[in-house]
């Protein structure tokens, strides 16, 4: 997934934005955003960056640049590989929630139960794709800090 591709993804689960729903809010032709995900575009428009950053709340430049929060391991399972696996790791569960809810208490914010099983479920990948396996914590206040 390019780094463009990435910033998109996240910052559109931490907006609860759907494909559909970012691509009408951005005024941008159906499906730019998806073959932007999907890697169609290869060059995506600076127009439509610029509408799709507006609706994200981050600059073009913001979408351009993989922060080291997003940066993939070499040998990293497919997402997909990641949720038919069978869980066995609740510690780690654990210790994303008791992340969260520590940042959560640090930064003074709050959050919607849609919001926070979000970021429950986007840490909790995160830190599955890690090796070893444990939840950064980083990447957690990051994602934090992407949410209304």
């Amino acid at each position: 997934m390019t780094a463009i591709a990435q910033q998109i993804d996240v910052r559109m689960k931490a907006k609860d934005l759907s494909i559909m729903s970012l691509e009408a809010k951005a005024g941008v032709k159906p499906h730019a955003v998806r073959n932007i995900l999907t890697g169609k575009s290869k060059n995506p428009s600076a127009v439509n960056l610029q509408a799709i950053a507006d609706v994200l709340g981050c600059s073009v430049k913001d979408l351009l640049t993989a922060p080291t929060v997003l940066q993939e391991e070499e040998t990293q399972p497919s997402l997909e590989e990641l949720l038919e696996a069978k869980h066995v790791n609740s510690s780690l569960m654990q210790e994303c929630v008791s992340t969260i809810e520590d940042t959560l208490k640090k930064t003074r914010k709050t959050l919607t139960n849609v919001q926070f099983l979000t970021c429950v479920r986007e840490v909790y990948i995160h830190s599955l794709q890690k090796t070893p396996q444990k939840v950064n914590k980083e990447f957690a206040e990051w994602f934090i800090d992407l949410m209304d």
